[in-house]
Protein backbone atom coordinates (compact mmCIF):
# COMPACT_ATOMS: atom_id res chain seq x y z
CA UNK A 1 0.00 0.00 0.00
CA UNK A 2 3.06 2.18 0.38
CA UNK A 3 4.29 1.71 -2.55
CA UNK A 4 1.18 2.34 -4.49
CA UNK A 5 0.34 6.06 -2.40
CA UNK A 6 4.14 6.93 -3.62
CA UNK A 7 3.94 6.23 -7.24
CA UNK A 8 0.62 8.26 -6.85
CA UNK A 9 2.18 11.27 -4.71
CA UNK A 10 5.20 11.27 -7.75
CA UNK A 11 2.99 10.90 -10.62
CA UNK A 12 0.88 13.91 -8.88
CA UNK A 13 4.01 15.99 -8.46
CA UNK A 14 5.06 15.08 -11.77
CA UNK A 15 2.16 16.63 -13.41
CA UNK A 16 2.22 19.76 -11.44
CA UNK A 17 5.84 20.66 -12.31
CA UNK A 18 5.56 19.49 -16.31
CA UNK A 19 2.48 21.12 -17.06
CA UNK A 20 4.72 22.19 -20.16
CA UNK A 21 7.16 20.42 -22.12
CA UNK A 22 10.19 22.62 -21.72
CA UNK A 23 11.54 24.20 -18.85
CA UNK A 24 14.88 25.29 -20.57
CA UNK A 25 15.20 27.72 -23.17
CA UNK A 26 17.67 25.53 -25.31
CA UNK A 27 17.58 22.14 -23.83
CA UNK A 28 14.80 19.39 -24.47
CA UNK A 29 13.27 17.89 -22.07
CA UNK A 30 11.31 14.28 -22.46
CA UNK A 31 7.57 15.62 -21.19
CA UNK A 32 4.80 15.15 -23.78
CA UNK A 33 1.85 16.79 -24.32
CA UNK A 34 -1.29 15.29 -23.32
CA UNK A 35 -3.85 13.82 -26.02
CA UNK A 36 -5.82 16.98 -27.14
CA UNK A 37 -3.68 19.59 -25.50
CA UNK A 38 -2.30 22.36 -27.14
CA UNK A 39 0.68 25.12 -26.78
CA UNK A 40 1.41 28.50 -28.25
CA UNK A 41 5.26 29.56 -27.96
CA UNK A 42 6.90 32.28 -29.15
CA UNK A 43 10.71 32.13 -29.22
CA UNK A 44 13.35 35.21 -29.95
CA UNK A 45 17.33 33.96 -29.88
CA UNK A 46 19.04 37.52 -30.57
CA UNK A 47 23.41 36.53 -31.50
CA UNK A 48 25.51 39.31 -31.75
CA UNK A 49 29.24 39.82 -32.12
CA UNK A 50 30.22 38.05 -35.05
CA UNK A 51 33.77 40.03 -35.71
CA UNK A 52 36.17 37.23 -35.29
CA UNK A 53 39.79 37.17 -36.70
CA UNK A 54 39.29 35.83 -39.84
CA UNK A 55 35.74 36.85 -40.17
CA UNK A 56 34.85 39.00 -43.42
CA UNK A 57 32.37 41.34 -40.94
CA UNK A 58 33.33 44.29 -38.83
CA UNK A 59 29.64 43.84 -37.53
CA UNK A 60 27.57 40.90 -37.39
CA UNK A 61 23.81 40.40 -35.66
CA UNK A 62 21.42 37.68 -35.56
CA UNK A 63 17.48 37.86 -35.20
CA UNK A 64 16.22 33.98 -34.92
CA UNK A 65 12.22 34.18 -34.37
CA UNK A 66 9.72 31.28 -34.61
CA UNK A 67 6.39 30.67 -33.69
CA UNK A 68 5.59 27.07 -32.75
CA UNK A 69 2.08 25.28 -32.20
CA UNK A 70 2.41 21.97 -30.27
CA UNK A 71 -0.46 19.15 -30.25
CA UNK A 72 -0.21 16.73 -28.18
CA UNK A 73 -1.33 13.66 -29.83
CA UNK A 74 -1.76 10.98 -27.29
CA UNK A 75 0.20 7.50 -26.60
CA UNK A 76 3.47 9.72 -25.43
CA UNK A 77 3.61 11.08 -28.99
CA UNK A 78 3.26 14.92 -30.07
CA UNK A 79 4.01 17.39 -32.91
CA UNK A 80 4.38 20.92 -33.54
CA UNK A 81 4.81 23.02 -36.34
CA UNK A 82 7.04 25.79 -36.72
CA UNK A 83 6.87 29.21 -38.85
CA UNK A 84 10.57 30.69 -38.53
CA UNK A 85 12.26 33.89 -39.67
CA UNK A 86 16.19 34.71 -39.22
CA UNK A 87 17.13 38.74 -39.93
CA UNK A 88 21.10 38.37 -40.05
CA UNK A 89 22.32 42.73 -39.77
CA UNK A 90 26.13 43.08 -40.74
CA UNK A 91 28.96 45.45 -42.51
CA UNK A 92 32.27 43.90 -43.52
CA UNK A 93 35.01 45.80 -44.64
CA UNK A 94 33.77 46.93 -48.02
CA UNK A 95 30.24 48.44 -46.63
CA UNK A 96 29.46 51.33 -46.80
CA UNK A 97 26.40 51.42 -44.41
CA UNK A 98 24.89 48.10 -42.68
CA UNK A 99 23.43 45.24 -45.01
CA UNK A 100 20.45 43.05 -43.76
CA UNK A 101 19.26 39.87 -45.14
CA UNK A 102 16.37 37.72 -44.00
CA UNK A 103 15.28 34.13 -44.68
CA UNK A 104 12.00 32.33 -43.73
CA UNK A 105 11.54 28.44 -43.15
CA UNK A 106 8.89 26.00 -41.89
CA UNK A 107 9.43 23.62 -40.12
CA UNK A 108 7.37 20.21 -38.69
CA UNK A 109 8.79 18.44 -35.34
CA UNK A 110 8.07 14.85 -33.78
CA UNK A 111 8.64 14.13 -29.89
CA UNK A 112 7.72 10.22 -29.08
CA UNK A 113 8.34 9.74 -24.90
CA UNK A 114 9.67 6.18 -23.86
CA UNK A 115 10.32 7.10 -20.21
CA UNK A 116 9.70 8.92 -17.49
CA UNK A 117 11.85 11.08 -15.44
CA UNK A 118 10.05 10.88 -12.56
CA UNK A 119 8.86 7.77 -12.37
CA UNK A 120 11.55 5.84 -14.48
CA UNK A 121 15.42 5.62 -13.45
CA UNK A 122 15.84 8.26 -15.78
CA UNK A 123 13.77 9.73 -18.66
CA UNK A 124 14.17 9.66 -22.18
CA UNK A 125 12.52 10.65 -25.64
CA UNK A 126 13.43 10.45 -29.51
CA UNK A 127 12.87 13.68 -31.51
CA UNK A 128 12.92 14.23 -35.32
CA UNK A 129 12.26 17.56 -37.09
CA UNK A 130 12.00 18.84 -40.70
CA UNK A 131 12.87 22.42 -41.66
CA UNK A 132 12.75 23.82 -45.61
CA UNK A 133 13.48 27.15 -46.74
CA UNK A 134 13.92 29.03 -49.79
CA UNK A 135 17.53 28.02 -49.77
CA UNK A 136 17.54 25.24 -47.54
CA UNK A 137 16.77 22.30 -46.11
CA UNK A 138 17.31 20.64 -42.46
CA UNK A 139 16.83 16.71 -40.77
CA UNK A 140 17.73 17.25 -37.46
CA UNK A 141 17.14 14.27 -34.42
CA UNK A 142 17.55 14.42 -31.05
CA UNK A 143 18.52 12.17 -28.36
CA UNK A 144 16.68 13.45 -24.73
CA UNK A 145 17.50 12.57 -21.66
CA UNK A 146 16.26 14.30 -18.25
CA UNK A 147 15.98 13.16 -14.67
CA UNK A 148 13.79 15.11 -11.86
CA UNK A 149 14.93 14.54 -8.25
CA UNK A 150 12.91 16.67 -5.67
CA UNK A 151 13.34 20.39 -6.76
CA UNK A 152 16.05 19.51 -9.01
CA UNK A 153 16.03 18.39 -12.81
CA UNK A 154 18.90 17.33 -14.91
CA UNK A 155 18.73 17.44 -18.72
CA UNK A 156 20.86 16.32 -21.63
CA UNK A 157 20.48 16.44 -25.61
CA UNK A 158 22.38 14.69 -28.09
CA UNK A 159 21.59 16.54 -31.49
CA UNK A 160 22.71 15.63 -35.37
CA UNK A 161 21.79 17.76 -38.03
CA UNK A 162 22.14 17.40 -41.97
CA UNK A 163 21.77 20.54 -43.56
CA UNK A 164 21.10 21.33 -47.33
CA UNK A 165 22.23 24.98 -48.22
CA UNK A 166 22.36 27.13 -51.67
CA UNK A 167 25.06 29.41 -51.28
CA UNK A 168 25.11 32.19 -54.50
CA UNK A 169 28.16 33.91 -55.18
CA UNK A 170 28.74 36.81 -58.58
CA UNK A 171 32.79 36.68 -60.03
CA UNK A 172 33.11 38.55 -63.16
CA UNK A 173 29.92 39.18 -63.96
CA UNK A 174 28.68 35.76 -63.48
CA UNK A 175 26.09 34.21 -60.78
CA UNK A 176 27.17 30.50 -59.55
CA UNK A 177 24.82 28.75 -57.04
CA UNK A 178 26.85 26.03 -54.72
CA UNK A 179 24.91 23.39 -52.76
CA UNK A 180 26.72 23.18 -49.52
CA UNK A 181 26.41 19.94 -47.37
CA UNK A 182 27.29 20.09 -43.46
CA UNK A 183 26.21 17.69 -40.43
CA UNK A 184 27.08 19.64 -37.14
CA UNK A 185 26.60 17.68 -33.58
CA UNK A 186 25.55 19.40 -30.98
CA UNK A 187 25.46 18.27 -27.22
CA UNK A 188 23.16 20.28 -24.34
CA UNK A 189 23.29 19.89 -20.48
CA UNK A 190 20.77 21.84 -18.16
CA UNK A 191 20.22 21.68 -14.66
CA UNK A 192 17.44 23.78 -12.90
CA UNK A 193 16.46 24.29 -9.08
CA UNK A 194 12.94 24.64 -8.50
CA UNK A 195 12.22 27.41 -5.74
CA UNK A 196 8.66 26.84 -6.29
CA UNK A 197 6.73 24.27 -8.33
CA UNK A 198 6.45 27.49 -11.00
CA UNK A 199 9.81 29.42 -10.19
CA UNK A 200 13.34 27.72 -11.22
CA UNK A 201 16.69 28.97 -11.63
CA UNK A 202 19.52 27.02 -13.47
CA UNK A 203 22.21 26.83 -15.80
CA UNK A 204 22.29 25.98 -19.77
CA UNK A 205 26.00 24.63 -21.40
CA UNK A 206 26.05 23.48 -25.35
CA UNK A 207 28.33 22.61 -27.11
CA UNK A 208 28.57 23.36 -31.34
CA UNK A 209 30.28 21.07 -33.75
CA UNK A 210 30.67 22.59 -37.08
CA UNK A 211 31.42 19.71 -39.35
CA UNK A 212 31.51 19.86 -43.49
CA UNK A 213 32.16 18.26 -46.42
CA UNK A 214 35.12 20.36 -47.48
CA UNK A 215 36.79 21.27 -44.40
CA UNK A 216 36.09 18.42 -41.96
CA UNK A 217 35.60 19.11 -37.94
CA UNK A 218 35.82 22.84 -38.18
CA UNK A 219 35.51 23.68 -34.53
CA UNK A 220 34.05 22.88 -31.30
CA UNK A 221 32.30 25.96 -29.71
CA UNK A 222 31.10 26.09 -25.77
CA UNK A 223 28.84 28.02 -24.28
CA UNK A 224 27.09 28.64 -20.98
CA UNK A 225 25.29 30.93 -18.95
CA UNK A 226 22.31 30.95 -16.37
CA UNK A 227 18.20 29.91 -17.10
CA UNK A 228 15.24 31.04 -15.65
CA UNK A 229 11.84 29.69 -15.84
CA UNK A 230 8.39 30.71 -14.46
CA UNK A 231 4.78 30.02 -14.98
CA UNK A 232 1.95 31.94 -13.85
CA UNK A 233 -1.37 30.04 -14.83
CA UNK A 234 -1.55 29.10 -18.30
CA UNK A 235 1.20 31.28 -19.56
CA UNK A 236 5.18 30.22 -19.31
CA UNK A 237 8.70 32.10 -19.98
CA UNK A 238 11.90 30.33 -20.30
CA UNK A 239 15.12 32.86 -20.61
CA UNK A 240 18.75 31.89 -20.95
CA UNK A 241 21.63 33.96 -21.82
CA UNK A 242 24.84 31.85 -22.78
CA UNK A 243 28.10 33.76 -24.15
CA UNK A 244 30.53 32.17 -25.72
CA UNK A 245 33.43 30.30 -23.76
CA UNK A 246 36.49 28.74 -25.72
CA UNK A 247 36.65 27.01 -28.95
CA UNK A 248 37.66 23.45 -27.55
CA UNK A 249 39.03 22.21 -31.22
CA UNK A 250 41.10 24.92 -32.98
CA UNK A 251 41.79 24.07 -36.60
CA UNK A 252 43.07 26.27 -39.65
CA UNK A 253 39.64 27.20 -40.38
CA UNK A 254 39.23 28.14 -36.16
CA UNK A 255 42.02 28.50 -34.99
CA UNK A 256 41.11 30.78 -32.37
CA UNK A 257 40.42 30.62 -28.45
CA UNK A 258 37.07 31.48 -29.44
CA UNK A 259 35.38 31.43 -33.10
CA UNK A 260 33.49 33.95 -33.67
CA UNK A 261 33.74 33.83 -37.23
CA UNK A 262 31.21 31.09 -37.45
CA UNK A 263 29.14 31.99 -34.23
CA UNK A 264 28.57 34.75 -31.95
CA UNK A 265 30.30 36.25 -28.65
CA UNK A 266 26.79 35.82 -26.83
CA UNK A 267 23.23 34.47 -27.57
CA UNK A 268 20.07 35.63 -25.84
CA UNK A 269 16.96 33.55 -25.78
CA UNK A 270 13.78 34.38 -24.46
CA UNK A 271 10.53 31.53 -25.57
CA UNK A 272 7.22 32.87 -24.26
CA UNK A 273 4.09 30.22 -24.80
CA UNK A 274 0.64 29.94 -23.38
CA UNK A 275 -0.75 26.09 -22.41
CA UNK A 276 -4.49 25.55 -23.79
Amino acid sequence: MKSVLTVIILFTFANISFAQDRMFAYTYQTNVLNKGDFDLEFQNTLRTGKVGAYSPYVFGQHLNQRLELEVGLGKKVQTSFYFNSELFHYADTSSASLNQELQVSFSNEWKWKLSDPVANRIGSALYGEFEFGGSNVEFEGKLILDKRINNELFAFNLVGKYEIEKEISRENNITKALWTHNSPVELYFAYMHFFKPHIGLGFEIKNNNDITKEDGWMNSVLFGGPAFFVSVGRFFTNISVLPQFVNLHKTAVAPGNRDRNDFETAEFRILVGYDF
